[in-house]
């Protein structure tokens, strides 16, 4: 293609978006298709034409016109990718694109979105694909937040608006999107749910403040008014709520550096870990609050499922603050754990090897928290009463009732479906993101070498990969893992209050 050409496509682009901001659709509309039929098939007239008609599709509600754009994209997405000098853009369009596509069909079935592949999963890829390329763009955190929290992923949803509020303090979607996350996770609060709706109400109150769309004013009003049911007084502080801050104490220094990193990273297991704004902050006091049980006859101590629920909670817990801890130790240079191998001989095979305790210690807590996956999916087993044999449950096949390698072949358990769980459908989220292609395949595949084989931490590496990396990439990953996995406990806890509140609307 011409210069001269690629110019008046993008002074037709421009156009394009002017028409766009000022709600004149059609006429984008228009030029969008002027250019088509102008200029010969080209990467960049697809890219153009196609971002003009996701926008446009988006704001009439034309699904057709979405999905032709993400069509127009896609067949040369590679080449668009490969002579742009920030490819964030291409996939940040056509990842809004696929969430458009999802909301289509969500607006008029609210359940689409439960234990299936949607529009939600290939916008995921995108926008963090996106990401990638432009971290510092906190329009992408809010929409990949949004994707989240469709699919009851709660905490990540908040993760992603806090990075988008990182880069611009004062973002009024960020805000009140936060604001509604922190409603909807203060069911795993209990009795102190409160403590997060005064948090919620705060963020929807500033986001209507600094000002919003006419659509998002209304939904953001909505939440404020349920929040106030919950409170005597209607008139909410619109202050941040203040609140005294946490302190460790500790009785050793490995204890005092071990509690600190764990709130440095987020890793303690209670629903206050997320804010840190008090002493409740610190330990691992998630638990089953409450469950309802049927007393008859055949009722025993034995079988009692709140207890035996419990216990496998115990055994979930116990091995994910061991593999925090190796995680943590790792890293302790006060500890010189090096004795270990000291009567050890190993070959040097100059390929810049490292064998080390610290190394193995990260090692074993990367392999002990993926674990703990299946261990989650054993919990699911006996609480839905799958009837699956102990020796078959794995995190990845749990959800099926026929398995099969391609995912399309696949059947969902109806037990799984029955449930229509917010919490089951955030863990079942998490097992895609873990299958091929998923944003977590390469922590599985990393995971799989440790098990049957091994990775090799390298000195240098002149091109890292799933099974051979540098020392800082390896622990990036763990902690990258450790995230996730507290994540799907804290998911599995939701799904078990969702489970006991549907008990007593019975």
């Amino acid at each position: 293609m011409e210069k001269d050409e690629i110019i008046e496509i993008e002074e037709m682009q421009s156009l394009a978006i002017e028409k766009i901001n000022v709600g004149e659709y059609k006429n984008a509309l228009k030029i969008a298709r002027e250019i088509k039929k102008n200029f010969e098939p080209h990467y960049h007239v697809s890219q153009v034409v196609g971002s003009i008609l996701i926008s446009v599709g988006r704001n009439l509600n034309k699904e057709n016109l979405t999905r032709e754009g993400i069509d127009l994209i896609k067949p040369d997405l590679e080449n668009i990718v490969k002579n742009q000098k920030d490819p964030s853009g291409v996939y940040y369009n056509i990842a809004n694109g696929y969430y458009d596509l999802f909301l289509f069909k969500w607006d008029k079935k609210p359940y689409y979105n439960r234990f299936k592949h949607t529009g939600l999963d290939e916008a995921k890829i995108n926008f963090r694909l996106s990401l990638e390329y432009n971290s510092k763009k906190p329009d992408t955190f809010v929409n990949l937040g949004n994707c989240y929290d469709h699919l009851g992923r709660t905490i990540d949803a908040l993760e992603c608006y806090e990075k988008a509020l990182d880069l611009k303090p004062d973002y009024a979607m960020a805000l009140g999107n936060k604001g509604i996350a922190l409603c909807k996770y203060s069911f795993l609060l209990g009795k102190k749910y409160k403590t997060l709706l005064i948090d919620a109400h705060y963020f929807i109150s500033k986001a209507l403040e600094i000002g919003v769309s006419s659509k998002s004013k209304n939904s953001f009003t909505i939440w404020l008014k349920c929040i106030e049911k919950h409170f005597d007084d209607k008139k909410l502080s619109k202050k941040s709520p203040n609140f005294p801050g946490y302190k460790i104490e500790a009785k050793s220094d490995l204890s005092q550096h071990l509690k600190e990193q764990t709130m440095e990273n987020q890793l303690y297991l209670n629903v206050c870990s997320f804010c840190q704004k008090c002493d409740a902050s610190i330990g691992d006091t998630i638990n089953i609050e409450r469950m309802r049980i049927k007393i008859d006859e055949d009722y025993s101590i034995d079988n009692d499922p709140y207890l035996r629920l419990s216990s496998h909670l115990n055994h979930i817990k116990e091995d994910y603050i061991s593999a925090r801890f190796l995680l943590i130790l790792s890293g302790y240079n006060d500890l010189d754990l090096n004795f270990v191998y000291e009567d050890a001989r190993f070959i040097e095979t100059l390929d810049y090897s490292l064998h080390n305790m610290d190394l193995q210690l990260l090692r074993l807590s990367f392999r002990n928290f993926y674990d703990i996956l299946d261990k989650i999916a054993f919990f699911i087993n006996d609480h839905l009463n799958l009837e699956i044999e102990d020796t078959r449950i794995n995190f990845m096949k749990i959800w099926y009732s026929t398995w099969n390698y391609s995912p399309k072949k696949r059947e969902i358990n109806e037990k799984i479906i029955e449930t229509q769980s917010d919490g089951l459908n955030a863990l079942f989220d998490i097992h895609w993101d873990f299958e091929e292609n998923g944003s977590y395949y390469n922590l599985r595949k990393t995971r799989n070498a440790l098990t049957h084989r091994y990775v090799n931490i390298k000195m240098f590496c002149i091109e890292e990969s799933d099974v051979e990396m540098t020392p800082e990439t390896f622990l990036k990953r763990t902690l990258e893992l450790a995230g996730i996995v507290r994540n799907a406990i804290f998911y599995l806890m939701y799904f078990v209050n969702e489970m006991e509140r549907n008990k007593l609307k019975q």
